[in-house]
């Protein structure tokens, strides 16, 4: 057998002993894979970000300076942060459409009533002190005043008579999502013959174009997106280059998640906008926070717990720091069901008003030709998919780097360690494969092996074609039982 080396010349004459140090990858376990995160985000002109360069995220008031206060940069910053502190993370933003309108809404006061007064507005509560003899104009004043004192708010507040007039920092469809109200707890509850009438007034529209974001990572390697938007144009575009980026030329994969904000049916409408393995949507009806909240936390779980295993669900993971809409605004278990048909992952609402992930699907629904198909229904199997890939492809350029190919059973592969053959990679495969297994990635390696077949191409000798077929484990969704007694 020949044995080869990198360091040292075949035919070297000075005497000596000389030893290349090299590792040996045949025996190595899973290598590691480059989880890297990517918040897509729209920011105020008050931010220091340069729309469409990228920003490393390490803390979550980074979002703060490079984004505005109250923008949407920031709170996907905090959402995500809340979430994963460990990950690696960038963001890039995007600024206002400058033909984009700002969404408004309106809070008219009657009556009157002593008391601490609370408006609660994408989550954010502000108070102000009312006397009894205040009339409404005094109290709009008072709650504008209020309103504005918070630098975070993600809307400005301005008071004319009895009535307050919010207007959304940002111009685009994010300001019609901002959820205005005022009670939230038992206790908020207005003094005397106060009201307050909550009004959505101008719609909010035109969104940035995240094609812009898209073209200044082209190059880059991100496993994990997250969208401040769920229009259909920018999900459209989104959805083409997650599929550029999965392809076996693009080398790059990458999965996103977006949020949505809306009852059962216009949920369902989201959903299907796209029909793809690399989108998790989620969505809510009457959600005290954002959607591009939602996102980004979701996004931040999956990121970590998938690096960590990609074939282990996610349900029963909480979203931190997000707050459950109320009862009578969750969805029924039947509901629930028809949306996991729609493309829209479910969630559900503990007793004490935290957010549980119930099931994290894909929004991939049905074949090209419009058949039925569950093939990449739940995010894990495209998440197991990605890693086999990377690490089997890793594997064999640490393994075979600067390896010839020769058939089997040839006298070159017989007599050289730098000689590939179709039996060698197989092999390579097999072994490789019941590390998946002892993974919980797959099942039954030992078919997966039998199955799979590795032919050197007969019309490039430097090349060898392979089917690999994988059975990726699956999860306990389900059981389903009858349980009978006897009379």
């Amino acid at each position: 057998m020949t044995i080869n080396f990198n360091e040292i010349p075949y035919d070297w004459r000075v005497p000596g002993t000389y030893v290349e140090v090299r590792p040996n990858y045949v025996r190595r376990g899973l290598i590691p894979f480059p989880a890297k995160g990517i918040l897509i985000v729209q920011k105020l002109a008050a931010g220091t970000a340069v729309p469409g360069q990228k920003y490393e995220i390490t803390r979550p008031e980074d979002g703060t300076a490079l984004f505005g206060a109250g923008s949407v940069g920031q709170q996907m910053v905090r959402a995500f942060k809340k979430a994963n502190k460990t990950n690696q993370v960038f963001a890039i933003a995007l600024a206002d459409d400058g033909t984009g309108v700002k969404a408004t809404k309106t809070l008219t006061f009657s009556g009157s009533g002593a008391g601490t007064i609370s408006i609660y507005i994408q989550n954010r509560r502000v108070r102000y002190k009312a006397t009894s003899g205040m009339t409404p104009t005094q109290h709009a004043t008072a709650a504008a005043a209020a309103v504005n004192a918070d630098a975070d708010m993600s809307v400005v507040a301005a008071a004319a008579a009895a009535v307050v007039t919010l207007t959304a920092k940002h111009a685009g469809e994010v300001g019609n999502h901002i959820d205005v109200r005022t009670r939230k707890t038992a206790e908020d509850v207005l003094p005397g013959t106060l009201a307050i009438a909550i009004a959505d007034g101008t719609a909010g529209s035109g969104n940035p174009d995240i094609q812009d974001a898209l073209d200044a990572i082209v190059n880059d390697w991100f496993t994990d997106f997250v969208v401040a938007w769920d229009d259909a144009a920018n999900l459209e575009i989104l959805q083409g280059e997650l599929a550029t980026r999965f392809t076996a030329m693009g080398k790059k994969d990458g999965r996103a998640f977006a949020g949505s904000r809306g009852t059962y049916g216009q949920l369902g409408t989201k959903g299907a906008l796209t029909n793809t393995q690399l989108i998790t949507m989620i969505g809510a009806k009457r959600a005290y926070d954002a959607p591009w909240e939602w996102a980004a936390n979701a996004g931040g779980i999956a990121i970590f717990h998938l690096t960590n295993d990609p074939a282990r669900q996610l349900r029963s993971l909480e979203l931190p720091g997000l707050t459950a809409p109320d009862e009578i605004d969750c969805f029924t278990e039947t509901e629930r069901d028809l949306l996991l048909r729609q493309g829209i992952s479910t969630w559900t609402r503990t007793v004490d008003g935290r957010v549980v992930l119930e099931r994290v699907i894909t929004t991939y629904k049905q074949t090209n030709l419009g058949v039925a198909d569950d093939a990449w229904l739940d995010i894990t199997i495209p998440a197991t998919m990605t890693r086999i890939r990377y690490d089997w492809s890793a594997y064999v350029t640490q393994v075979y780097p600067r390896h010839k190919l020769a058939d089997d059973d040839s006298v070159a592969a017989n007599n050289n360690d730098a000689v590939a053959t179709q039996r060698r990679l197989h092999g390579s495969w097999g072994a490789r494969c019941k590390l998946y297994e002892r993974q919980a990635w797959i099942e039954k390696a030992s078919e997966t092996v039998g199955r799979s077949v590795f032919e050197r191409d007969a019309s490039n000798r430097n090349r060898v074609n392979s089917q690999q077929p994988v059975i990726v484990i699956g999860n306990l969704m389900n059981l389903m039982s009858a349980l009978e007694f006897e009379v």
